[in-house]
């Protein structure tokens, strides 16, 4: 099953003005899913929202 799990407006400032901005906040996406939702897998980012699948 998919989920979408909200991401904290906070990652946006914490990247502002970084040479690689994308990469960046997708690595602190990354971690943000891995250290409060250890049962999910990360797939992508849509807009604000980790898109995001149940291990099993």
């Amino acid at each position: 099953m998919i989920y979408k799990i909200p991401i904290p407006v906070f990652y946006v400032v914490l990247t502002k003005g970084s040479r690689d901005r994308g990469r960046l906040f997708k690595q602190y996406v990354q971690g943000y899913i891995k250290m409060n939702h250890p049962e999910m897998e990360f797939k992508k980012i849509e807009g604000m929202y980790a898109i995001c699948e149940r291990r099993e």
